[in-house]
């Protein structure tokens, strides 16, 4: 953890809780009802991957540290890669709710690809904290001399979480994404993709080959076209904004059946109502 949240968090530790307040306590619930959400999903994709044995034992090399280690023992087994939650925290202040949960690569043989990749993570999620913290005190510091009662600034809500895609013993696919919520919810998502047998990050041209960007427009031009025969469902056209072509580096990550799924934050082909946009692309 950097130093400006070990500060953040020796604070609140020392000063307890603050005073009760309805709209401090209606951004807490909010937060605590998120957590929950997440957490009903996450039991909810346990029991459906409960259903096939790969998918089970994935799941308990995660979350059962005891498991993992025995795993560690088994020759062939103990060359998988895991993901592992490497630091959680939460700290409460009049600024921020902040909730991190941060990963950790273990990649069995490929110390230098583990090494580097967590380092980006780690480096990544800390520059985006401090980025975050000091739009918080800037919000609080306007609201107040805008005439505002520092003790109702609704605090900005931040959230850290990782989540696996797909992990089997080809690849291993995993999202990481900071979202950030005051009027309303911001998130930007890093991908991760890795082929464990060549012990590297993979790409769009290594799954879909040279044609990958005619391959990969296409699915997310016939998916636009597919969502906006519903009138609910809106999409910037392409001179406006729209979508047009993939990027040279378009995030995207692998799905259970091993197809890529391209990414698209919020706002950036469709209004923010539409939330983040993602498109498979079968071979």
């Amino acid at each position: 953890m950097n130093e400006s949240w070990t500060r953040a968090k020796a604070r609140y530790e020392s000063e307890g809780a603050p005073p009760p307040v309805l709209d401090f306590a209606v951004a807490s619930a909010v937060r605590a009802g998120e957590r929950r959400r997440r957490s009903r999903r996450a039991v909810r994709r346990s029991l459906t991957a409960a259903a096939a044995c790969c998918a089970c034992f994935v799941l308990l090399v995660n979350a059962s540290p005891g498991f993992a280690h025995a795993v560690d023992a088994v020759p062939v087994l103990g060359q998988l890669a895991r993901i592992f939650t490497v630091e959680q925290y939460t700290v409460d202040d009049r600024d921020h709710l902040i909730d991190v949960r941060l990963p950790a690569l273990e990649l069995s043989g490929h110390t230098d690809l583990e090494q580097r990749i967590n380092v980006e993570i780690q480096s990544r999620i800390n520059a985006l904290l401090d980025e975050a913290e000091a739009r918080a005190r800037k919000a609080r510091e306007a609201y107040v001399e805008t005439g505002g009662e520092e003790i109702d600034f609704i605090p900005i809500i931040i959230d850290v979480d990782y989540e696996i895609k797909c992990q089997n013993g080809q690849y291993l696919s995993f999202l990481v994404t900071e979202t950030e919520t005051l009027a309303s919810a911001y998130t930007q998502t890093y991908a991760y993709n890795i082929d464990l047998e060549a012990g590297r990050e993979i790409t769009l041209r290594d799954l879909l080959g040279p044609d990958y960007v005619e391959i990969a427009n296409a699915a997310v031009r016939a998916g636009i076209a597919e969502r906006s025969k519903d009138p609910d469902q809106v999409y910037f056209s392409p001179g406006e904004g729209g979508f047009q072509s993939i990027d040279p580096n378009q995030r995207f990550y692998l799905n259970q059946a091993g197809h890529p799924v391209i990414l698209f934050d919020k706002y950036e082909i469709a209004p923010g109502s539409m939330g983040q946009q993602e498109f498979e692309v079968v071979p």
